[in-house]
């Protein structure tokens, strides 16, 4: 089973630039959550499965965290759910996206994907 978060939109200080830092970017961040099929077991209990509140709330924390890149964020936010739910035997897929990256000509978006 998977747990995902798509499309959650944060103003961060995520850039290699000064001004990114003094003006922030806006972020979109997707998460992906493999329960490998054992979070469940058949019960309606919120504690035998992954809070998507609580994955929620760990990437809102690292989007709090001035970084120089993306990369930092993604495994950041990847570093933190693994930690969360150690005894789940999880692999996590995060993309962070910036949304019209300051570069010479029109960008949608610069993103990182990682997984694992």
């Amino acid at each position: 089973m998977i747990i995902a978060l798509e499309g959650m939109h944060f103003w961060a200080k995520i850039g290699y630039y000064e001004e990114e830092h003094i003006i922030g970017n806006e972020i979109h961040a997707d998460v992906y959550v493999d329960t490998k099929d054992t979070a469940l077991d058949g019960n309606d209990d919120l504690g035998s499965t992954l809070n998507y509140e609580t994955i929620y709330h760990l990437c809102r924390l690292e989007m709090k965290k001035p970084v120089k890149l993306l990369e930092t964020a993604a495994i950041n936010i990847h570093r933190r759910i693994h930690f969360q739910y150690q005894d789940k035997g999880i692999e996590v897929k995060v993309r962070i996206s910036k949304i019209s990256p300051p570069l010479k000509g029109p960008v949608d978006r610069a993103f990182i994907e990682i997984s694992g």
